[in-house]
């Protein structure tokens, strides 16, 4: 079963963001709301109305994304005096363990960052609260709302999508003679023609989830995923095994000789770091989401930067790339202040929510409105052009890894990246998913 997305011309692209850092920051009123929009300007409550506190978890960490999050709060607050955001940063790496630990101390967050598929054992629970007839869930995107949505019901409101791709220095590949690859053995071509000049081919960071996941991301979920359908469901079904799926040993081979194209001190530096190398020409290029692009650009306003889909195969025609929905909130079904957290998500889905969104980080937008961003970075043309080729699988159709699953893999492909490449092996690599998974499996019958 092929999954691929119907082009969306009239959108606009680019930027969303994925990582997390631990800090903790309250938002009260600044930037003045737009003034014609309801959901932003109805009449100030009155004095009596009840103060309240919207406790937001996310794990959100580059700037333009937090700066912009951090403006949405300020304009709804002008709006609305009495609501105000205590709203707390998270590591990506440990943020389902860290909402499930509030969850059990009955400290459940009022607003949660993430995807109900992507946290599905809280799902079950029944620990965020549905949104199927909520008005603001009405403006989703029809061909977005399977991603938020968990046994027929829409639990989440995602405000924009997630692309990704190879960002590459323009200048870098003219000064060497390189022309942009479109299969696998031309990107290794393009690799080892950098690495005979002194040049990084991919800047990278193994130190956090924000990172490596990116370096994996376009090929563990792109062409492979149109090959093998729900490959991950089949896995923690326990109806396959990774020994099972050759395309799967054949993704972890390619990361496996990618990952030595990389800086050499990728063990030791943050994600933030590596995307400043690229911004920088430490690197020529980098296997990244759309988020990246404004912090690339905080780092270099002026670089020449490009985009190209991630080439799994040989074979051009197998070539997708990846896409889903990104920033998504979701209400936390125990939560005090229901009403005033509605309110909010009613805001995001406004006309100038979506705006204020959009002109700060970029973005393609979930919702039927279809806001587009003031300026289009040259990045993010490159990322709706290929989008607009229809060579896009939404990977979000399904459920990918989850819980202890995803814990899991994380570990163990961690490990492997950080073993030297001369003595990994991708069979070994294999077994160990198998292996773990099936333990993760015995235990939860």
């Amino acid at each position: 079963m092929k999954k691929t997305m119907p082009m969306l011309l009239s959108l606009a692209l680019s930027v969303v963001v994925v990582a997390g850092c631990s800090s903790s920051t309250s938002t009260s009123t600044a930037t003045p709301a737009v003034s014609d929009t309801p959901a932003a300007t109805k009449a100030a409550p009155k004095d009596d109305d009840k103060k309240v506190t919207l406790s937001v978890v996310h794990y959100m960490v580059e700037k333009p994304k937090v700066d912009t999050f951090k403006k949405l709060t300020e304009s709804f607050t002008k709006a609305n005096p009495n609501i105000n955001f205590d709203i707390q940063v998270m590591p990506v790496d440990k943020f389902s363990d860290n909402i499930k630990m509030k969850i059990a101390a009955n400290d459940q967050p009022d607003i949660i960052f993430g995807r109900p598929a992507g946290m599905v054992e809280m799902t079950k629970a029944g620990n965020f609260l549905d949104l199927t007839n909520e008005a603001f869930s009405q403006k989703i995107d029809d061909n977005f709302k399977p991603n938020v949505t968990y046994d027929n019901k829409i639990y989440g409101l995602p405000i924009d999508l997630m692309t990704n791709g190879v960002i590459y220095n323009k200048d870098i590949f003219k000064q060497n003679g390189i022309e942009i690859p479109k299969t696998y053995s031309e990107l290794v071509k393009v690799a080892e023609t950098l690495k005979a000049k002194g040049i990084p081919a991919f800047a990278a960071s193994w130190k956090d989830g924000a990172s490596y996941m990116s370096f994996m991301w376009p090929d563990m979920w792109g062409g492979p995923l149109v090959k093998m359908p729900d490959y991950a469901g089949s896995i923690t079904s326990g109806q396959k095994k990774f020994a099972d799926l050759p395309e799967y040993k054949g993704f972890l081979s390619r990361v496996h000789e990618l990952s030595q194209y990389t800086n050499s001190d990728a063990k030791d530096i943050d994600y933030d770091r590596s995307l400043q190398y690229f911004a920088q020409g430490k690197a020529a290029m980098d296997i990244m989401g759309s988020f990246a692009i404004g912090t690339i650009r905080n780092y270099n306003p002026q670089g020449n930067f490009g985009v190209f889909m991630f080439p799994s195969y040989d074979k051009v025609e197998d070539n997708y790339m990846t896409l889903s929905t990104d920033n998504t909130w979701m209400i936390g079904s125990k939560s005090k202040n229901v009403d005033a957290a509605k309110k909010f998500f009613t805001y995001m889905a406004s006309d100038e929510g979506a705006q204020i969104w959009a002109d700060g980080v970029q973005t393609i937008s979930a919702l039927k409105n279809n806001v587009k961003p003031n300026n289009v970075d040259p990045m993010a043309s490159d990322f709706l052009a290929l989008y607009k080729t229809g060579k896009i699988v939404n990977n979000q159709l399904k459920p990918l890894w989850y819980g202890q699953f995803d814990d899991s893999w994380q570990k163990i492909m961690v490990k492997f990246l950080y073993t030297d490449p001369k003595t990994r092996k991708v069979d070994d690599l294999q077994k160990e998913l198998d292996t773990s998974f099936a333990k993760i499996i015995s235990s939860s019958k």
